[in-house]
């Protein structure tokens, strides 16, 4: 819910030709609980939202053909990505991963990626969802440019903000499909 509320934010607030890319990790899900699920679904919206970037994938397409895409290689798309992430095109983009800890497939490569490509580009800033979990903040000790935060240190704080966002929804339905009190 929380990750919903930030990329909503930055939607509405961040200049237009500024690229939002977003993924939601669910363990239970095989589709979506992948590092390559997680890189073709970041990867996707980003050519969707800057077509020109299509050219990193069909080089790369027209070598390894359709099983880049599908197979246990797919790992392969870290290439891709960095291609992507160094076009001299890319506008300011943000990468935004959701419950990081429910990829249960390569997780670790996955934070290995981030971590590394961190400093590929001034213009890419990484947002990442977990629980703490010691082994993710370690793998991601070695990114560059990076802020922690906290939730579960901050509980109260959490509770206090969720409940007036709530509070705030409720009262905009209300508004909006004219509920008497």
């Amino acid at each position: 819910m929380l990750l919903c509320g930030i990329i909503d934010e930055l939607h509405n607030s961040m200049p237009k030709n500024t690229h939002l890319s977003y993924f939601f990790c669910q363990a239970t899900d095989s589709r979506i609980n992948s590092a390559t699920a997680v890189l073709r679904g970041l990867l996707y919206m980003l050519v969707k939202q800057q077509p020109s970037l299509a050219s990193h994938i069909r080089k790369k397409h027209d070598d390894a053909g359709k099983a880049l895409f599908e197979d246990a290689n797919a790992w392969s798309l870290t290439d891709i990505f960095v291609d992507v992430l160094r076009d001299p095109s890319l506008r300011a983009t943000y990468l935004i991963i959701d419950a990081l800890d429910e990829c249960v497939t390569d997780r670790t490569k996955l934070l290995d990626f981030i971590a590394n490509s961190s400093s590929v580009s001034s213009r890419v800033k990484w947002i990442v969802s977990t629980r703490n979990w010691p082994v993710v903040e370690e793998q991601l000790e070695t990114a560059e440019h990076k802020m922690r935060l906290s939730l579960e240190l901050n509980a109260k704080s959490v509770a206090a903000a969720a409940k007036i966002f709530i509070q705030h929804k409720v009262c905009q339905l209300a508004q909006e499909k004219r509920y008497t009190p």
